[in-house]
């Protein structure tokens, strides 16, 4: 009886961890998105957090003008072709999130300092379609 009921509690423990593998192994066709809108599977975010919206032939932020230092942009690419998040400027030279394939997301933390900074997508020609934005810090 006793190992019966052993068995039994370790096929329970082996089927959940399957559900759990299983789940975490969200299908997406397109170069490398990282986590779904429905839920931020990355780290934390770190320092402040902004929402960023990309979508055909757009970046939508809060804000152009930004106080120095950390954040997290939270990129949600609510268009229906593959996007990314481009910045250069000055200490951050230049950093780009993920490919983000339609309806999914993706985080990008740098760290600002004062002065301009670009934002753009460097899939194919988007930037020269208007997928590009300037922000101030400072």
């Amino acid at each position: 009886m006793k190992a019966t009921a052993r068995a039994a509690g370790y096929l329970v423990c082996v089927m959940t961890a399957f559900a759990l593998a299983l789940a975490g192994c969200g299908g997406s066709s397109g170069g490398g998105s990282t986590s779904s809108s429905a839920a931020h599977t990355s780290a934390p975010a770190v320092g402040s957090v902004v929402n960023v919206v990309e979508k055909e032939f757009s970046i939508t932020m809060p804000k152009a003008t930004m106080n120095p230092g950390t954040y997290t942009f939270q990129v949600s690419n609510q268009g229906t072709v593959s996007h990314n998040l481009t910045i250069t400027g000055p200490g951050v030279g230049t950093k780009g999130s993920s490919t983000i394939s339609p309806g999914q997301s993706a985080d990008l933390t740098v760290t600002l300092q004062k002065g301009s900074y670009e934002f753009w997508c460097s899939v194919d020609s988007h930037k020269s379609q208007g997928m590009d934005l300037t922000v101030k810090v400072g």
